[in-house]
């Protein structure tokens, strides 16, 4: 087969959109395996610089593997590999934290009852370590903050949906900076405010060993409406 390339771009960069395009219709599935550099060339009628240049361009977006002395492959894409692509050292305004942080509440609210209802014995044990730690961190905010993030990774994982865990550390990154500096000044002049968070989580921890999907939804709601209280309206 014959590959006619347009004379728009960088020789390897047409024939990356080439080969991704091919990828896009359907004409090259995920798990295929491309032919060699020299084969490609032929068919390409370019030479072989070329098209090593494009498959390393492909690798590096991640739409290809070149795995030693096999050949190179077109990726799979996993749940991983998906998330909301937003910056985690970026600087943000309020407002696009705010809203940030609503996405993160729909996507827990919307894991935490299928969680409560599948977590494992052994997800329960690290929810328990979870809550031991931020209570024996409690005006450590980096500590604190740490096993708080901690808390929840875990019971997005017992949702048992890889993609839902990958979107809400998307959204979660973001924020955890705000969160600990939120819990800095708590530990200054509020320390009931501090172990009040400690008391929600333990009611969510709660409804997770009871395997109390219901009241698990009631108490993430209850938590996540007092921290974003205490993130935006301090």
């Amino acid at each position: 087969m014959k590959f006619e390339v347009p004379k728009t771009k960088k020789l390897y960069e047409q024939i990356a959109a080439i080969i991704e395009q091919k990828i896009t219709l359907g004409e090259i599935s995920p798990g295929d395996k491309l032919d060699s550099v020299e084969q490609l060339a032929k068919n390409f009628e370019v030479g072989r610089s070329a098209i090593r240049e494009a498959l390393t361009a492909l690798q590096a977006r991640g739409i290809i593997e070149i795995r030693q002395g096999e050949g190179t492959y077109i990726r799979k894409v996993t749940a991983q590999d998906i998330s909301l692509n937003i910056p985690t050292y970026a600087s943000f305004s309020q407002q696009d934290l705010q809203q940030i942080f609503e996405v993160r509440k729909i996507l827990e609210l919307g894991l935490i009852e299928n969680a409560a209802k599948r977590r494992t014995a052994r997800q329960l044990e690290q929810l328990k370590e979870a809550l031991s730690k931020m209570n024996d961190a409690l005006i450590d905010p980096q500590a604190s903050s740490n096993a708080d993030m901690q808390f929840h990774a875990i019971i997005a994982e017992a949702a048992d949906n890889p993609l839902l865990v990958s979107m809400l550390q998307s959204v979660s990154k973001p924020i955890a900076r705000q969160i600990q500096h939120t819990r800095s000044i708590l530990s200054t002049t509020d320390h009931a405010a501090l172990y009040n968070l400690h008391e929600e989580h333990t009611a969510i921890y709660n409804a997770f060993v009871n395997a109390d999907d219901i009241q698990a939804k009631k108490a993430m709601a209850k938590h996540l409406e007092t921290v974003e209280s205490l993130l935006f309206n301090q």
